[in-house]
């Protein structure tokens, strides 16, 4: 290990998140998320990158940490995401676009003005922010009250529907169980069907057989 100072990461926290650098990019926003952010300020200035000193506009943001962005930077504003604000409310002024609302997400498919490759870059959704609502609370189980966790490779989400269709009420797996078990030793066993009773023969077969 080297003698640097490090620090562990551990959970959620991943490569990229903790880098040092004073503006938003895209290993700050996590995979599949789409932040919503809101402006707090429009900036113009000298800013640094990796190909030296250029003239940017900046937007700065009211949230310090949102889901998907542990730590909110201000966002260098290119060209591309400039001519979207511009559609989203009508220019791009000042006195416009501070107290609104975007919607970021991380396009795949940048060209790197360093190489001409591609690379990932942060972008600005076209429409007004979508919000998706936050899912209802997983309930606890009817029975014995606890918590309601994943099981049989199934999420928690699964197993409250499924238990909720065949039972009428939410269970966890144990209780889901208790209540199967139950229900197969209160059934009706069903009674076996009696044999069919022998045939009486008739005069003419007893005369035949004797025959």
């Amino acid at each position: 290990m080297a003698k640097d100072k490090l620090t562990r990461l551990n959970g959620d926290e991943r490569l990229g998140q903790c880098r040092a650098s004073e503006y938003l990019g895209a290993e700050d926003i996590d995979d599949g998320v789409e932040p919503v952010l809101t402006i707090e300020g429009l900036w113009n200035g000298m800013v640094t990158l990796q190909r030296g000193k250029e003239n940017k506009d900046v937007l700065t943001f009211v949230e310090k940490s949102v889901p998907g962005i542990r730590q909110v930077r201000p966002l260098i504003i290119n060209a591309t995401n400039r001519k979207v604000l511009r559609k989203l409310y009508g220019d791009a002024k000042a006195s416009t676009l501070v107290g609104k609302q975007i919607q970021l997400y991380i396009d795949h498919n940048v060209r790197d003005p360093q190489d001409g490759g591609m690379t990932d870059g942060v972008r600005i959704r076209a429409h007004k922010p979508r919000v998706q609502a936050a899912p209802a609370p997983i309930p606890p189980c009817t029975d014995c009250k606890g918590e309601i966790k994943p099981a049989m490779g199934k999420d928690a989400r699964w197993m409250v529907a499924y238990t909720t269709k065949h039972y009428g009420v939410p269970l966890c797996a144990d209780c889901a169980q208790k209540r199967k078990a139950a229900q197969t030793a209160a059934a009706p066993v069903p009674a076996e069907p009696e044999a069919p009773a022998e045939p009486t023969p008739t005069p003419e077969a007893t005369e035949t057989e004797v025959l």
